[in-house]
Order: structure tokens, then C-alpha cells, then sequence
């Protein structure tokens, strides 16, 4: 870090009035995106003990590379990019910033872009249907993550609980057709009236990268894109055991089109991509006008 940003980062640690995560990640706004989110990948940090004890310790290596093939200011990078991304459009969109705004994380892994969207609220929750992710997230301090299932018809929540911005980094790029009609469904049920919710798709050049490295598991890349042509969505399951009769994971792709047609709950709003994750279209839906 640079010192302006260390000596900063020291104030906050020293201040006595600082004994909590809200007024921790209040003042730690100060320092600007990158560098709060190069913080919070790096504790718990020695030189910071107070607020290495307040604010959620980051994931290891192994995990951060299991969960996405990267760790460190490389992975930063990309998630620095869809969180500009999501804060950007979401204003753009609604007219109002992310400020004190209620935000979910669907899928969330192990965490990692929640710990960036603290810059902007203090209120960001999180799901996961693997259990190891949650394990991993309330370990690590992030106690208001949950268990959702697979083909989740609601979501651990109050009824009548919703959010602002809702976001599945990563999710509906893995879903079988099954899964992915079903969670779009539930998560209109969760969305506020003029709220956003931000997925991810993969696009038909994906099939290419993917037999590249070797990751398609004996299907032909030829198949899939003829299907994602002809269909709208293709998807590869992966070797895990069914869900209700249904391989719920694996590698998929769809048409925006595939999205706009079989989905009558959201409207396709905006999309956006970052070279930093060349395969990852940002797709922002807003609840369809009744």
C-alpha cells in the first residue's frame, strides 16, 4: 500500500471511537475502492490488530484458488471490475447510489465480492448452496451468510424480506436449464419493486476457451455451439449427484434473447462486460411492468 494510504488506515486503528464493523468500514471509505478492497484481502494484517479483530478475515489462497483459479491483486482486479461495474449501473438504473442500499449476494462462495461491497453498505448478506462455502464465510467472520438450496423455491429469509441489488456473479454461467428457471423465479419474490438484480452469462465463444483448457468433459465444443445457436442456452453437466432428478451444475452459455423469452418476470435493463474476465457478460434485469 502506499504510506498516504497506510498512515490513513493507521488513524482509523487508533481511533477510540472505532470499535465496531459499521464505524470500521465507515471510516475505512476514506481510502477509495482499491485500496479498501486490497485491505480487506489482506487481513487479518499484524500491523492492524484492532481492526484485523473487527472485520472479517480473508479467505486463504488455497480456497480463493479452488473457488475461482486465482488469489491475490490478480483476482482483485477482476472483482474491482464488476463491483465499478454494479455500482455504476445500479445508479445509473434506479437514480439513487448503493449507499445504505440492501444487497445479496447469491451464490456467493467464499465471499469475495461481498467484502467489496462493504464500501458501499454496510448491509450486504450472502447464499450459498454448498455447505463448505458457508462453513468458509462464518469462519472467516461473515456471519450473516446462509444456507439456500439447489433448486431453491425461497430463500432463508423473513417473508417479505427483499433487497435493492441482488447479484449472482459467476452462478448462471454453471446452472442447468432446470435450476436457472427456478432461481430467476425465486429471486423475483426478493427483489424490491425498483430494484436491480446483476447475473452473469457466458457467451458462445466460450465453448472455444473452454475446450482450450480442456474442460469440456468429453462433450464436443461443435455441439455446443450448435446448441447455444439453435437453443439459446447450452449446458454441460458436471459429475455430481442429482438434485430432485436434476444435475443442477456444470458449464452453460445463453443468448440474451433465451433470457428475454423465457423469463416474463425481469426485463433486460443493461449490460456490460470487463476485459478482465473476457467470458463474463454483466446482464442487469429489473422487474417486468406488470
Amino acid at each position: 500500500m502506499l504510506s498516504h494510504v497506510t498512515e490513513m488506515i493507521g488513524e482509523v486503528e487508533r481511533d477510540p471511537s472505532i470499535s465496531d464493523f459499521s464505524s470500521a468500514v465507515s471510516a475505512l471509505r476514506a481510502i477509495g475502492l482499491d485500496d479498501f478492497g486490497r485491505f480487506f484481502i489482506e487481513l487479518p494484517n499484524p500491523a492492524f490488530p484492532k481492526l484485523s479483530s473487527i472485520l472479517p478475515r480473508m479467505a486463504s489462497n488455497d480456497v480463493q484458488r479452488n473457488w475461482t483459479g486465482q488469489c491475490g491483486v490478480p483476482l482483485l482486479k477482476q472483482s474491482l471490475a464488476v463491483t465499478r461495474s454494479m455500482s455504476s449501473v445500479f445508479a445509473e438504473i434506479t437514480g439513487s447510489s448503493l449507499s445504505g442500499k440492501r444487497v445479496l449476494d447469491f451464490g456467493c462462495g467464499y465471499g469475495r465480492l461481498a467484502r467489496l461491497m462493504f464500501y458501499f453498505t454496510d448491509h450486504v448478506e450472502g447464499v450459498d448452496p454448498w455447505s463448505k462455502s458457508i462453513e468458509i464465510c462464518q469462519d472467516c467472520g461473515l456471519d450473516g451468510f446462509k444456507q439456500s438450496d439447489y433448486l431453491p423455491s425461497d430463500l432463508p429469509f423473513p417473508g417479505g424480506e427483499t433487497f435493492d441489488l441482488i447479484y449472482a456473479f459467476s452462478v448462471f454461467t454453471h446452472l442447468s436449464k432446470r435450476a436457472t428457471l427456478t432461481a430467476l423465479k425465486t429471486l423475483r419474490n426478493y427483489v424490491s419493486n425498483n430494484g436491480v438484480l446483476m447475473i452473469t452469462i457466458r457467451p458462445v465463444e466460450y465453448w472455444d476457451a473452454a475446450e482450450r483448457d480442456k474442460s469440456l468433459r468429453n462433450t464436443s465444443v461443435n455441439d455446443c455451439i450448435k446448441k447455444h445457436d439453435i437453443e439459446g442456452f447450452c449446458f454441460v453437466p458436471h459429475d455430481r449427484p442429482p438434485v430432485d432428478g436434476d444435475v443442477t451444475y456444470g458449464d452453460t452459455s445463453m443468448t440474451l434473447e433465451w433470457l428475454r423469452r423465457n423469463n416474463n418476470n425481469w426485463e433486460v435493463a443493461k449490460i456490460d462486460r470487463s476485459i478482465e474476465d473476457t467470458y463474463q457478460i454483466y446482464v442487469y434485469l429489473t422487474p417486468a411492468s406488470l
